[in-house]
């Protein structure tokens, strides 16, 4: 029975040591976002990627889609994720035209996760849900959407299996 506690007490640590790494990478991610936003380009309004950022999202709520591409677009080539996962939208739907391409936009979603954005990683479990921009894989559908949801996507905690 000793053996028992001992082994539950041990679940309890790992798990708890699991969710502060899964912090820690979370934080580190954001933190290297925010890096990325400042960073210098002359290009961008305002001198900085963050300018470019600012200036795609009031163009995409204008409806300036062009222009927001444009911006997206050389925000993500700066490796800001939530402009990859913009522009993988921009693929999905074939808007500003863009030629509709399910397998940009997979690789754009999946970029954005990798780099920490959570909408990223729940489009793409849903590309691998759905079969329709990646191949059909359920298991591969589940790690994402849990990824997602530890990152704060409560669309993924809500299409988790359960």
């Amino acid at each position: 029975m000793r053996r028992f506690w001992v082994l539950a007490l041990l679940a309890v640590v790992a798990g708890g040591c699991s969710q502060d790494k899964d912090k820690a990478q979370s934080t580190a991610k954001a933190a290297e976002q925010q890096a990325l936003l400042t960073r210098p380009d002359d290009k961008c309004p305002g001198g900085t990627v963050q300018g470019c950022l600012d200036a795609a999202l009031e163009a995409d709520k204008k409806a300036d889609s062009s222009r927001a591409v444009e911006l997206y677009s050389r925000t993500c080539e700066a490796g800001v994720a939530r402009a990859c996962v913009m522009m993988g939208t921009f693929h999905w739907q074939g808007r500003a035209g863009l030629p509709a391409d399910p397998a940009k936009a997979y690789s754009l979603y999946l970029r954005g996760c990798e780099a920490g954005d959570a909408a990223g990683c729940f489009s793409a479990a849903i590309c691998h849900r759905t079969g329709a921009c990646a191949e059909r894989d359920d298991t591969r559908a589940t790690e994402l959407l849990q990824r997602a949801c530890k990152g704060g996507d409560s669309r993924a905690c809500a299409n988790l299996p359960k």
